[in-house]
């Protein structure tokens, strides 16, 4: 079966280490800035990074399901304007965060943790989304592949959706 690609995911995914871009949300009158999405993308490869025996962020497509669910009218805008504030907070506390190594980001991202009043919260809701892709139908641009479906080896629910959004019912 082959699958599409929305021109968000496709910006998101091709586009996130390149310049400060903004989207347009569907019915929405503000622009998504797509620059905190690469503090984003940073902090959740530390949370799951290349190697474990758990699928990567990037392999999951963390960051791009992000994106797409986060330009819904129903996503919650204080959960974006937190996420938002988070990344600029930790890139305004560790300048040098997108350059560092892994394990300097780790590191970082510890003590911004531990330090920060609202640190602990902001990387716990990052970590509530990030779980979402892993295990979200990949209709809404996480979990490629299926990988967090295969890497638990679980059955999907039938039948699964053909629709990224349902439709109202009137």
């Amino acid at each position: 079966m082959k699958k599409t690609v929305t021109r968000r995911v496709f910006i998101a995914s091709t586009l996130l280490a390149g310049t400060t871009l903004f989207l347009l949300p569907q019915g929405k009158t503000t622009p998504i800035n797509i620059e905190p999405f690469k503090v984003l993308s940073a902090v959740q490869e530390v949370l799951f990074p290349k190697g474990l025996k758990a699928p990567s962020a990037s392999e999951f497509g963390a960051t791009a399901y992000l994106l797409n669910v986060s330009t819904h009218p129903s996503f919650w805008a204080e959960d974006l304007k937190f996420l938002t504030y988070g990344a600029e907070l930790l890139i305004k506390e560790k300048s040098n965060f997108l350059s560092m190594t892994p394990k300097e980001q780790d590191e970082a991202l510890r003590d911004f943790v531990n330090n920060n009043p609202k640190g602990k919260n902001w990387v716990s809701l990052l970590l509530f989304y990030t779980l979402e892709a892993l295990f979200s139908d990949p209709i809404y641009g996480g979990n490629k592949n299926e990988v967090g479906w295969k890497w638990l080896n679980h059955n999907t629910g039938q039948p699964q959706p053909k629709k990224m959004w349902a439709e109202e019912i009137a």
